[in-house]
C-alpha cells in the first residue's frame, strides 16, 4: 500500500485547522450538534434531533472522505465525462469502464425522475436525517476558501451535494451486476436509433468493462446455545478496498457513533457514502452486512422482440420511445463538447442490445429489478439502528428491504438471525420456467419480454416484490456463518429447505471454498459445545490456507524424481506451516503456484458436495500430473526473477507502507480459501503493490454483565490516507489485535478525546 498524495493529506489538515478555529469562536446556540473525536479519528456525534444528527455526520464524513464523496456524486449523476474526459477510465467498486460508458449507464439506469420518486417515498424521519446529512456535507465544503477548495484532492471538481446524490449512491448498487453485460454495449445501444432503425446501426469500439476483483466478506455469529454467559457473539469481517484514486471509487469503510439521547444510540462502520452504520451495534443488537450478489438474483433479463422502431407486447406492435441523452465531455483542448445519444425505452424501461455470451442469446433486452426506484435501504438501516432484539431487527429489514446484501445479527439475549436485505422478485420457479427463453444452457432469469405475464410487474408497471413467506430468513440460537454465499448452508449443521431460484440455485452445491473452510472451523470451535471469545477471534486470525490443508499432500506426492527447481519448491512446501501469517515461509511460493493451478481450470473440483466436511480430490491424472509438478518449478523460477528467495516469508511480499516504515501483513487470496482475505494483484519486484480487497474492518461484539463490548479495527484508517491512526491500526492488525471502542457515556467520559467541535446546523439542501 502506497502513501497517498500530499494533496489528499491536505484534506485532513484543512479540517483540523478549520475545526480548531470554529471551536474557539463559536458560541452554543440552542440547536447544536457536538462532535467528539476519539483516537483513530472516530467521530462520536450527539444531537437533539435527526436533522442535526445528520448534519454532524455529514460534516465529519466530508472532512475525512471529501474526495470519495465528490467522486461518487459526479459519477452517479453521469457527469464524469464533463470533468475528466470521456475516454478516461473509472472503477466503481470493482467494475472498470470508461467515463462515457459510466455516464450513459447511470443516466439510463438512474434518471432524475426515478431518484426523485425514491426520495419522496422515504419516511419523514429518514428525510429529516438525510436533509441534515447533505447540509453537513455542504457546510464543510462552504467553510473552505476558494484556494483550499482548489487544493483538495488534486483539483477535483467541487460539487454542491444534493439529497439525490446519497440516494443515487445507494441505488447504484442495483446497477453493478447489470453493468457487467450492458456496460460494453452502451455506445452501440445509444447509437442504434440515430439512423431510424435498430437493425442497420453499426457497433462502435468500446473499452471493455472488466472486473478487477471480487468481494470476500465474512461473518460468524454464535448464539446462546454455544456461548457461555450472556448474549450472542458476532465477529463481523466486511472486506473492502484499501486504497483508491480519483478514478477508483472503492468501497472504503468509515466509522461513526451517532446519538440522540433517549432516541438512538448506534455505532459502527459504513461504505458507499451510506450515512448510517451498515456494520454496527447498539446496546442490545449487533449486525453486519455481506454481499448477496453472488447468490441472490434480484432481476430478470427480458428478451425483447424489436421490429424497427417498435417492440412487440402480447402480439401488438408498440412504438419505442426514443429519448435523447446529452453528455457533456471535456476535450483535450479544454473545451466542452456535447455528445448526444438516443436510447430506446419500452414499457419495461430502457432496452440494450447485447451480443451473444455463454448462457445469453444475442438481442435486445430490458431489465426488471425488484429494487428498481427504491432508496428504502435508508429507512431500513435507520430502523435497524434502533432495534432492541433480533426479532425487531428482522422486522425492520422485512419492512424496508432495499440494500443488495445478506444481513446477520445477534442480540444480548443470545438470539441470532440471517435475513436478506435485498428485495427479490415475486415468482415461483415454475412461473420463471414458463417464461424462460431458450434451452437448458440459457440463464434461468432470461424471460420472454414480449409477454406481459412475464414482466413481473403490476398494472402500474412497478416490479412486484416477493411475499414475506418466500424469503429464507433464519432465526436460531446456534451458529450462523456466511462468506458471501447463499442461505442454504448458513446455519451451521443444518441445510435449509430450498427457496425460489432468485435466492440461489438449490440444485447446484456451494462453490465457495472459503465457506467450506468456515464450516470446518465451526466444527472445530464448537466441538466441546462452547465457543469462547478467543476461539471466535482465531477463526479469522489463524490464517489457515484451505487449499494447502485440502490438497498439498496430494501435490507433494508428485515430487519424487522431479527436477531441481521442482524439488526445491517441494522441500519448501513440505516445511510450510500451511498458513498465511507474515512469517510463513512457503506461503508466497504456494500463492504463485496456486495461481497456475486455478488457471488450468480442469484440475480443481467443479463444486462442493452437499456435505461441506467431505474431502474433494484434485483431478490428478497421468495427463495433468506433469503440468502440476512443473507449476511448482515455474513458481520457484518466477520468484527468483522477481528478486525473491523461493522460501521468502509471506510478509516480505504482502506489507503496508506507512510513515513509520514497512509493516509485514498476514492474510491471503480468496481463491486459496483464506478467511482473512487480503486479495493482492499480480506480484511485482518488491512485492504486491497494494491490496485490492480484503479485511478492512473487524468488529467483534458481545455482552458482559449486561453491557455491550465492541472490539474493532479499521486497517486502512478513517481517511484512507496516510495518518498516525492508520499506521497505529495497521500495526495492531499485523499483531492480530483489536481495540475497545468507547460507546457508553461512562466510557466516553474516560476516553481520550482528541478534538471536540460544536456546530449550529444550517440546513438548506438542494434535492
Amino acid at each position: 500500500m502506497r502513501i497517498r498524495s500530499t494533496a489528499a493529506k491536505l484534506c485532513a489538515l484543512l479540517l483540523m485547522a478549520t475545526a480548531s478555529s470554529w471551536s474557539a469562536a463559536e458560541t452554543r446556540p440552542e440547536r447544536t450538534v457536538e462532535i467528539r473525536w476519539t483516537r483513530f479519528g472516530v467521530p462520536h456525534i450527539k444531537a437533539a434531533d435527526y436533522e442535526s444528527l445528520g448534519f454532524g455526520y455529514g460534516y465529519a464524513l466530508a472532512g475525512d472522505r471529501y474526495c470519495e464523496l465528490a467522486g461518487r456524486a459526479l459519477t452517479f449523476r453521469g457527469e464524469r465525462s464533463r470533468w475528466y474526459g470521456a475516454d478516461a477510465d473509472i472503477t466503481v467498486g470493482f467494475l472498470k469502464m470508461t467515463n462515457l460508458t459510466s455516464d450513459l449507464l447511470y443516466r439510463t439506469q438512474l434518471p432524475d425522475a426515478l431518484v426523485e420518486r425514491a426520495l419522496d417515498a422515504l419516511q419523514p424521519t429518514t428525510k429529516d436525517y438525510l436533509r441534515g446529512f447533505v447540509a453537513g456535507l455542504n457546510h464543510y465544503v462552504g467553510s473552505l476558501s476558494d484556494r483550499e477548495r482548489k487544493a483538495l484532492c488534486g483539483g477535483i471538481h467541487v460539487p454542491t451535494f444534493r439529497e439525490a446524490d446519497i440516494a443515487r449512491s445507494l441505488m447504484s448498487l442495483m446497477v453493478i451486476s447489470k453493468g457487467f453485460e450492458i456496460g460494453p454495449e452502451m455506445l452501440s445501444s445509444g447509437s442504434a436509433w440515430s439512423s431510424g432503425t435498430a437493425s442497420t446501426a453499426r457497433r462502435q469500439p468500446v473499452t471493455p468493462v472488466s472486473i478487477e476483483a471480487g468481494f470476500g466478506s465474512n461473518a460468524w455469529a454464535y448464539g446462546g446455545d454455544v456461548v457461555k454467559g450472556e448474549g450472542a457473539m458476532l465477529f463481523a469481517n466486511p472486506h473492502s478496498g484499501w486504497v483508491q484514486s480519483e478514478n477508483q471509487l472503492r468501497l472504503l469503510l468509515h466509522q461513526v457513533h451517532l446519538t440522540i439521547p433517549g432516541e438512538i444510540d448506534v455505532a459502527g462502520a459504513s461504505f458507499w457514502s451510506f450515512p448510517l452504520p451498515l456494520v454496527g451495534f447498539n446496546k442490545d443488537v449487533t449486525w453486519t452486512i455481506l454481499d448477496a450478489g453472488q447468490s441472490v438474483t434480484a432481476y430478470v433479463r427480458q428478451a425483447m422482440k424489436v421490429d424497427g422502431s417498435h417492440y412487440v407486447m402480447d402480439g401488438v406492435r408498440r412504438p419505442l420511445e426514443i429519448r435523447k441523452i446529452p453528455i457533456e465531455a471535456l476535450e483535450a483542448d479544454g473545451s466542452v463538447s456535447v455528445r448526444t445519444f438516443e436510447f430506446a425505452f419500452s414499457e419495461l424501461g430502457p432496452i440494450y442490445r447485447v451480443p451473444a455470451a455463454p448462457g445469453r442469446p444475442a438481442g435486445w433486452y430490458a431489465y426488471t429489478d425488484a429494487n428498481e426506484g427504491s432508496a428504502h435501504g435508508l429507512d431500513q438501516f435507520l430502523a435497524v439502528a434502533k432495534a432492541s432484539t433480533v426479532a425487531e431487527f428482522v422486522r425492520a429489514v422485512e419492512t424496508d428491504r432495499g440494500v443488495p446484501a445478506h444481513l446477520m445479527a445477534g442480540d444480548r439475549h443470545g438470539d441470532l438471525a440471517f435475513v436478506e436485505s435485498v428485495q427479490a422478485l415475486a415468482g415461483t420457479d415454475r412461473q420463471v420456467q414458463d417464461c424462460h427463453v431458450g434451452g437448458d444452457g440459457v440463464l434461468f432469469n432470461i424471460v420472454d419480454g414480449s409477454r406481459r405475464e412475464c414482466a413481473f410487474r403490476d398494472d402500474a408497471g412497478r416490479p412486484v416484490g416477493a411475499p414475506l413467506a418466500d424469503y429464507p430468513t433464519i432465526i436460531t440460537r446456534g451458529i450462523v456463518h456466511n462468506t458471501n454465499n447463499s442461505y442454504k448452508y448458513t446455519e451451521f449443521g443444518k441445510v435449509q429447505s430450498d427457496r425460489s431460484r432468485f435466492f440461489g440455485n438449490p440444485t447446484v452445491p456451494e462453490a465457495n471454498i472459503r465457506h467450506v473452510m468456515s464450516a470446518r472451523r465451526m466444527k472445530e470451535v464448537s466441538a466441546d459445545g462452547v465457543v469462547t471469545p478467543d476461539e471466535a477471534r482465531q477463526v479469522i486470525f489463524d490464517n489457515r490456507n484451505f487449499a494447502a490443508e485440502e490438497w498439498l499432500d496430494d501435490i507433494l506426492a508428485l515430487c519424487d524424481g522431479a527436477g531441481d527447481d521442482i524439488e526445491t519448491g517441494c522441500t519448501i512446501l513440505r516445511g510450510w506451516d500451511r498458513k498465511n501469517d507474515a512469517g510463513s515461509r512457503g506461503a508466497l511460493l504456494f500463492h504463485q503456484f496456486w495461481n497456475r493451478i486455478v488457471a488450468m481450470k480442469t484440475v480443481l473440483p467443479a463444486n462442493n458436495p452437499v456435505d461441506l466436511q467431505a474431502k474433494r480430490p484434485l483431478s490428478i491424472t497421468p495427463q495433468t500430473a506433469p503440468a502440476i509438478a512443473e507449476a511448482i518449478g515455474a513458481s520457484v523460477r518466477e520468484l527468483r526473477t522477481l528478486g525473491f528467495s523461493p522460501d521468502a516469508p509471506w510478509g516480505q511480499a504482502l506489507y503496508g507502507d506507512t510513515a513509520a516504515g514497512r509493516i509485514p501483513l498476514h492474510g491471503g487470496s480468496y481463491q486459496e480459501g483464506i478467511l482473512n482475505g487480503e486479495q493482492p494483484p499480480k506480484l511485482e519486484k518488491g512485492g504486491f503493490p497494494y491490496i485490492m480487497f480484503g479485511t478492512a474492518y473487524a468488529q467483534f461484539v458481545r455482552w458482559e454483565k449486561g453491557k455491550v463490548q465492541a472490539d474493532v479495527l479499521l486497517t486502512h484508517g478513517q481517511t484512507g490516507t496516510e495518518s498516525e491512526g492508520r499506521t497505529a491500526q495497521m500495526k495492531m492488525f499485523a499483531e492480530k489485535r483489536l481495540y475497545r471502542l468507547p460507546f457508553t457515556q461512562d466510557e466516553l467520559a474516560k476516553a481520550e478525546i482528541v478534538k471536540t467541535l460544536v456546530l449550529s446546523p444550517d440546513v438548506r439542501t438542494p434535492r
